[in-house]
């Protein structure tokens, strides 16, 4: 094997009740550019640092200018975030940026921001009906209404906060000539191998098989692939005719392999020994360090210092949005007597067979978990039945592979948040606990 070995570390925050992941979903290559461009908005909250009501509002965990926001609301919003950020981002940085969210909205409506001319062009120049543009913005996650709010945001900052931010050609000069290192493509390999293992074998052994294949290899030098199905012991390569991706000197190789692949002529192929075993290595092909000339860069260095200006304009903005604004953050000021909750009254564990006997009531009453497998709040009701869980009806909404886009019977349901629970005909988005699926449903806890 080539490649160095990498640990690897995760870290997690807790809350004082229970730990609440939340993401920003990934935009989905779709037919409306607007709804990536959109993104980009969001893209700047998130750098910097409203979904349907249900029935079961939760506690509140927030104020902005009056309006309360509900735990509900604050997991839908994280429901919607994909599942790498909901590793890294807890409930008081979501809840922040839907307070960031809830103030833009409203100074968007305060200026009169329309988005119905929007709407249409998007429409003609997609050639679809305004039915087919919500059923596709609902495989984000989103209904019609919540992504006309965002589209009115992004509408509104365009005309607004950035209408006149502008990069000069001095600008991108001084920019290109201050960081040259950001421009130059260093020297770049191809190369090939084919590994015999020392783990389970001597060195002399070893180098024994790999004079038998370099013996080979240098009778016919096409035979290089048949020589790595048949001796080869790396197995991350073995399927590629014993090549990985082009390397550079600073790659994650080790030193042996990448000296030799640089040292190598072009076609020649060489031996050496490094901590996995021998190696027969052949370059394949060299590519020589690359600086891009300005103009080349010009177009992609516009944007990116652009979109840095509109970052630094958009902090600015939202802090002086938060200044004259009535906020309250109950992860931050959970004294606050708005934030008190009242004492929960500690239960009794259960027996095993009481939640078996709960969870076949649920079921034959016919309520139903939908949820996604990158979910943890999903995961928490999970585990809070146990084995039990083998009786609960559950609907995958996630698709492997493309967690932000949803199963059919998903879209058709609605489901815009996760977990939600579907008892008695009526939607609950949002964790719940036994006891509130008892007085949902009626079934009984004993």
């Amino acid at each position: 094997m080539a490649k160095k070995k990498r640990g690897r570390t995760s870290s997690t925050r807790k809350s004082s009740k229970k730990t609440k992941r939340v993401t920003k979903k990934q935009p989905k290559k779709n037919i409306y550019p607007i709804i990536g461009i959109i993104a980009i908005v969001v893209i700047i909250i998130v750098a910097k640092y409203s979904g349907i009501e249900a029935e079961t509002k939760g506690k509140v965990v927030g104020v902005v200018n009056g309006e309360l926001i509900y735990e509900e609301e604050l997991l839908k919003e994280a429901s919607r975030l994909p599942p790498q950020l909901q590793q890294v981002l807890d409930e008081n940085t979501v809840l922040s940026q839907l307070i960031d969210k809830k103030l833009l909205q409203a100074e968007a409506r305060k200026a009169g921001t329309e988005v119905d001319n929007e709407i249409n062009r998007i429409l003609a120049e997609n050639n679809i009906t305004i039915e087919q543009l919500s059923e596709n913005v609902a495989t984000q996650g989103f209904t019609l209404e919540e992504f006309k709010d965002q589209l009115r945001v992004f509408l509104f900052l365009n005309e607004t906060l950035f209408y006149d931010l502008e990069v000069s050609d001095e600008e991108i000069f001084n920019y290109y000539e201050l960081n040259p290192e950001l421009f130059t493509v260093p020297e770049s390999v191809r190369a090939r191998h084919i590994l015999i293992s020392t783990e389970s074998r001597t060195d002399e052994e070893a180098l024994a098989i790999m004079d038998e294949v370099k013996t080979a290899f240098e009778e016919d030098k096409e035979k290089f692939c048949e020589l790595v199905e048949e001796y080869s012991e790396d197995p991350g390569s073995k399927d590629t005719c014993g090549e990985y991706p082009a390397f550079t000197r600073d790659s994650n190789f080790v030193q042996e392999y990448k000296d030799t692949a640089f040292n190598n002529e072009v076609g020649e192929a060489s031996v050496v020994k490094t901590q996995f075993g021998y190696h027969l290595i052949q370059t394949l092909e060299k590519t020589p360090e690359r600086t891009f000339s300005l103009e080349e860069v010009e177009g992609q260095l516009k944007t990116n210092l652009l979109f840095e200006k509109q970052k630094e304009k958009f902090r600015v903005y939202i802090e002086e949005l938060r200044s004259n604004a009535e906020i309250i953050n109950c992860f931050e000021t959970p004294e606050t007597e708005i934030c008190i909750e009242e004492e929960e009254t500690t239960e009794e564990p259960l027996e095993e067979d009481s939640i078996v006997t709960f969870a076949k009531c649920l079921s034959e009453k016919g309520a139903k978990m939908f949820g996604a497998y990158w979910c943890s709040h999903c995961a928490a009701q999970k585990r809070m039945f146990g084995d039990a869980w083998e009786h609960i009806t559950y609907v995958e909404c996630s698709i492997e592979g493309n967690p932000r886009a949803q199963t059919e019977i998903c879209r058709n349901e609605r489901i815009s948040g996760y977990p939600t629970w579907e008892v008695n005909g009526q939607k609950h988005t949002g964790e719940q606990t036994l006891d509130n699926l008892a007085k949902l449903s009626g079934c009984v806890l004993t």
